[in-house]
């Protein structure tokens, strides 16, 4: 077990499992902030990895093609597609077709793109 993943637990059960309060206090740009969205950005790539791997042992969805969509691209720092790829363990699949796209929602950016795939891929279009 790596030591984010091992951090990623420890967090995970402080937040799943019990309720607690934190108060979190420092001088102005002492990096409260930054804490703060550092664990929330472990707590989301290492829950979303888990259950989408999740998903993937489930009998009933096995070999249904998958999308995965990584929103948000108009923000700044926000992951490339070859990141997500990687974070996502997306490689890692067999058995199905698994497409990555990169959109923005607010934006309207490659949800065309998204609608087309899903027109491709849906069962009562075939």
């Amino acid at each position: 077990m790596g030591l984010w993943e091992a951090f990623g637990n420890w967090l995970r059960s402080l937040f799943f499992k019990q309720e607690m309060e934190l108060s979190l206090v420092g001088l102005q740009d002492a990096g409260k902030t930054s804490l703060i969205n550092v664990i929330a950005l472990i707590m989301t790539i290492y829950l979303s990895l888990n259950e989408l791997h999740d998903l993937l042992s489930k009998p009933s969805l096995s070999g249904i093609p998958m999308l995965i969509l990584g929103n948000k691209i108009d923000k700044p720092g926000a992951l490339s597609k070859q990141d997500l790829t990687e974070q996502m363990g997306l490689k890692c699949i067999n058995g199905r077709d698994v497409c990555c796209f990169m959109i923005s929602c607010k934006n309207s950016i490659n949800i065309d793109t998204v609608i087309d795939w899903l027109v491709k891929h849906s069962k009562w279009m075939n």
